[in-house]
């Protein structure tokens, strides 16, 4: 059962992340104004090409499904104070592991299919275990560690691309994945949702379990939120360091894997996934909860998604997406900031609220 404190707390970080939000778009408003654009026609654009739409809605439940994995990858990380910066280098071995999957198997969908999946999977959670080792035995920093992975992983990745049967040189890409690897869309076109999003979902309530229903989850947050506490209680801090390291992997395999099986069906030469930032952002506006990720996903995506509609539209660079949400970032990590502003608030809400009263 949820206790008075525990709903207050919620509600307060609820709330930040609100006000984050809030001026973080206000700020972006600013921007556009200094830039000669009209600030609705602006936001305007970018909601049509957001959820505009049948076609639309579809692009953003689509891009959607890798960011679910990259927040939740960064989350777990820092529910133990570990802040993996690995996560675009662990999806680009996960992406590049189920091509090898998807591309040179043959089998039944219903073995191919989770078995592309869960393999490269795999393979981004035992990319992340170099750097977790290397701090499990030496003590190095996982932020350096992960940083030089991420090079590591693109010049691998190119390298075993152009060496892969069937190389597309006229691409500079791999070979697709055979359809029996694929996964399908849920629905027909234009609602051609890819039914990796019902595994993004699942993803949230089991990571939701495990951190928070779970022993295993206390003794992770409990190493996060004060060491020498947890440490005083019995807690193995290394050890709980390097699951957070081997999950916050595991999942950052599986944005590649359900992007490689499920949208691009191929990897290309020099592929920057790009979603470790918007995993940050999105983990932060999410206060670290699944569901709240969930939710700070689906407004990612349609950013991103909406962008070239308002560029188009309005001339104005579809990179002012990133802006916002580097602003969101900005403000999210300006806590005491917006906690001020949110007490100012409900102060004078207070004060409004007891002088109708005595009238």
């Amino acid at each position: 059962m949820l206790n008075s404190a525990k709903l207050k707390n919620a509600g307060s970080r609820i709330a930040i992340s609100a006000i984050a939000l809030v001026l973080s778009i206000l700020v972006g408003a600013i921007i556009v104004a200094a830039l000669g654009k009209d600030p609705i026609t602006v936001y305007s654009a970018l909601f049509e090409g957001a959820f505009g739409g049948a076609l639309s809605l579809t692009g953003t439940f689509n891009r959607m499904i890798p960011i679910v994995f990259a927040g939740l990858a960064i989350a777990v990380g820092q529910k133990c104070s570990v802040f993996n910066i690995g996560v675009d280098g662990q999806i680009l071995i996960g992406s590049l592991i189920s091509v090898y999957m998807g591309a040179f198997l043959n089998l039944p969908p219903i073995i191919h299919i989770p078995l592309t999946m869960v393999v490269g999977a795999l393979g981004g959670m035992l990319w992340s275990m170099v750097p977790a080792l290397l701090n499990l035995k030496k003590n190095v920093s996982v932020v350096f560690s992960t940083i030089m992975m991420n090079y590591v992983a693109q010049y691998l990745c190119n390298f075993l691309i152009q060496k892969m049967p069937g190389y597309v040189s006229n691409k500079l890409a791999t070979p697709n994945i055979q359809d029996s690897a694929a996964i399908s869309n849920l629905f027909p076109t234009p609602w051609g949702i890819n039914s990796g999003i019902l595994i993004s979902l699942l993803a949230v309530v089991v990571i939701y379990i495990y951190v928070f229903r779970t022993r295993a989850g206390y003794d992770l947050r409990a190493a996060g939120f004060n060491r020498h506490a947890a440490r005083s209680a019995g807690i193995n801090i290394k050890k709980n360091v390097f699951m957070a390291m081997m999950v916050s992997g595991l999942l950052a395999g599986f944005a590649g894997s359900t992007e490689v099986a499920g949208l691009t069906h191929c990897l290309v030469e020099n592929y920057a996934p790009g979603y470790m930032a918007t995993g940050i952002a999105v983990a932060m506006l999410g206060q670290g909860n699944p569901f709240a990720i969930l939710l700070a996903s689906f407004l990612f995506a349609g950013m991103k998604n909406g962008a070239p509609l308002m560029q188009m539209k309005t001339g104005m660079s579809n990179q002012f997406v990133s802006i916002v949400q580097g602003l969101i970032i900005v403000f999210i990590c300006s806590e005491n900031f917006i906690r001020w502003i949110y007490i100012k608030l409900k102060t004078k809400k207070k004060v409004r609220e007891n002088g109708n009263g005595s009238n």
